[in-house]
């Protein structure tokens, strides 16, 4: 258990507890994605809600999700995390179990709003095990590198199954979800079963979360890449939620073929050019790395507006762009949190990440708002702009006075 107590850090507990984590990993990220990117169809084709309702149900349940995470990040850091992981995981398997029995808009933002709980304490955590059982920083940014491949592989098969999924009348997508983080959650279970913990006798918790998130933010330069990475993914979500709106409302050719073809774009692109791109980035500081990838995704937001000619090539391109920018960006980001966070604060760091998560909740709701009135040349020039500024933001984390504090990046 990590912080107050840590399984040994030896190979023979290495490989099956991060190889565990990892496993999951592709497990939950599938299961996720055969529902969520088709939730905002489900809504509208069966609840007959309008985008601005749709969109203000994704942002209060990710809004609740995010906001309980935090909470479990900082228990994570004060109780242990494998056991908080697995609480988090049976919140995401109740929230599938009563989507699928859910016959009222209030009943499915429920189960929403547990799916999105389990996500954001499930992302922070599994992130935060791979800094609790990997000392050197170097390996360290070689298995966060490593997650985040493993996350676009379920990404890419989880929309695949969700597409046969919803064509088919015998199939319930919701249960074979659940089923997939439950299984999870007994994968994890049995490792601690397994490998029993030892006690640590490093710094622990004795403070409350008032005082964890203090010392947080009072340093500037994680407060920065905190705004900056919200900008980075309200700007960078536009291919998600508000994109299938707008595709839905203008009755797009084979809508859901369509759909599939973005996520799949975007998975398999991750997939095939994260290491030939990064190879050809190796002499880049991270700093440059991150820089490069924002302005790729805010570009793409200039080439969505051709969503206009409904061309599903030309949607694939943009999607193309912005997804060589995910790839150049997000796991750098993830790597230069976890250089930032205290030992005994990486669950609650991590976790506070997360609350950028919100700007994937605020972008369908506001662009809802766009959409509905017709503005969609304009809202993608808007996103465009948020990621610019965003960039900015990111530029001046290096003239914090706290910045050189902290390790340089691993090359």
């Amino acid at each position: 258990m990590t912080n107050n107590n840590e399984i040994a850090n030896s190979p023979n507990n290495l490989v099956p507890v991060i190889g565990t984590m990892l496993a999951g990993t592709f497990l939950s990220r599938m299961g996720y994605f055969m529902t969520w990117p088709y939730l905002s169809v489900v809504l509208y084709q069966q609840f007959k809600l309008s985008a601005i309702i749709i969109g203000t149900i994704f942002f209060i349940t990710s809004f609740i999700g995010v906001l309980i995470g935090v909470f479990t990040g900082y228990w994570s850091d004060k109780l242990g995390r494998e056991r908080t992981l697995i609480t988090s995981l049976l919140v995401s398997v109740a929230g599938f179990f009563l989507m699928a029995y859910s016959n009222h808009p209030a009943e499915f933002a429920t189960a929403m709003a547990c799916i999105a709980t389990g996500r954001a304490s499930t992302e922070s955590l599994s992130k935060s095990m791979i800094g609790d059982h990997i000392r050197e920083v170097s390996k360290r940014e070689k298995f966060q590198y490593i997650r985040y491949y493993i996350v676009n592989i379920g990404t890419a098969l989880g929309p695949l199954i969700g597409t046969y999924a919803l064509v088919s009348q015998t199939v319930n997508l919701f249960i074979i979800s659940g089923l997939i983080y439950l299984l999870y959650a007994l994968m994890l279970t049995g490792i601690i079963v397994r490998y029993p913990v030892v006690k640590r006798t490093g710094e622990q918790i004795n403070h409350g979360i008032g005082v964890s998130l203090r010392i947080l933010f009072s340093q500037q330069s994680f407060s920065r890449l905190l705004l900056c990475f919200f900008l980075v993914m309200f700007t960078y979500v536009s291919f998600d939620s508000p994109l299938v709106q707008l595709l839905t409302r203008q009755h797009f050719p084979d809508l859901t073929h369509t759909i599939s073809a973005i996520f799949m774009t975007n998975a398999f692109t991750v997939i095939i050019f994260q290491y030939p791109v990064l190879f050809l980035l190796r002499r880049w500081s991270t700093r440059r790395k991150v820089i490069f990838g924002i302005f790729l995704i805010s570009l793409a937001q200039i080439l969505f507006i051709m969503v206009r000619f409904e061309l599903l090539t030309l949607i694939v391109i943009a999607t193309f762009v912005l997804s060589v920018g995910e790839l150049i960006t997000m796991p750098a980001l993830s790597v230069e949190v976890d250089r930032l966070a205290p030992d005994h604060l990486r669950g609650t760091s991590f976790s506070l990440i997360n609350l950028t998560s919100l700007g994937t909740s605020l972008c369908p709701l506001f662009c809802g708002f766009l959409i509905n009135a017709g503005l969609v040349s304009e809202m993608f020039i808007f996103l465009f702009i948020t990621g610019l500024i965003s960039l900015l933001i990111y530029r001046s984390i290096e003239e914090s006075p706290d910045y050189r504090a902290f390790p340089p990046p691993v090359r």
